[in-house]
């Protein structure tokens, strides 16, 4: 009795463990059905993708995932994204200084409001930060900040768009066949603030 009960255990355990690995079949080729589905649509997605996006999926996923599955998988070689990682860490540093000057120049501001960005370079300069003016034109961008102009920049020269303008005496011939017949002058000479000018004696224009 022993041994037919034992029997029709087994045999009830191994009915069931065939039923598990049917179920389990059943849904290995559903999920690689799925797998082959999502391969097909995603393939161009992937193609089309920046090489930078893909190196940020990678890098968001590599806890969970191998690297070298998750670079196959995206189409990616692996000593790039390497070597963006290494590169990472350049940019993620200079963001960060970044930030520190996009706090100094907040506080040189405050107490300078009409600093631009030539003088807010040389007051980090004298607190011994090297940056360069264009760099920090930029982040005075980025931050919404501009110079304020002390003064409006009046333009004393006002010319007449309704009037004709001056007719070509000569019509760009600067010859003459016979002496006296056109005379010309150079232009006056400014020597100093006092508006001391200077004409010289007009000369013939001759062949």
């Amino acid at each position: 009795m022993p041994c037919r009960t034992d029997y029709r255990e087994l045999k009830t355990v191994n009915a069931e463990l065939r039923a598990e690995v049917r179920q389990l079949h059943r849904q290995l080729e559903r999920l690689r059905m799925e797998n082959d589905v999502l391969r097909e649509a995603a393939e161009p997605l992937i193609h089309q993708a920046p090489a930078q996006e893909r190196f940020a999926l990678i890098h968001r996923l590599r806890d969970g995932f191998t690297t070298k599955r998750l670079c196959r998988i995206l189409v990616t070689d692996r000593s790039s994204y390497y070597l963006w990682t290494r590169a990472q860490e350049c940019r993620d540093k200079r963001e960060h200084e970044e930030r520190k000057f996009a706090e100094l120049i907040v506080e040189i501001r405050t107490a300078h409001p009409a600093y631009g960005a030539e003088r807010i370079t040389r007051e980090l300069k004298r607190q011994d930060l090297e940056i360069g003016r264009r760099r920090l034109a930029r982040l005075m961008r980025e931050q919404g900040i501009s110079r304020i102009t002390r003064r409006k920049r009046r333009n004393l020269t006002k010319p007449d768009q309704g009037s004709a303008a001056v007719p070509d005496l000569v019509q760009r011939q600067f010859t003459a066949p016979m002496p006296g017949l056109k005379l010309a002058c150079t232009m006056p000479e400014l020597t100093n603030w006092h508006c001391d000018l200077r004409f010289r004696d007009p000369c013939p224009l001759a062949a």
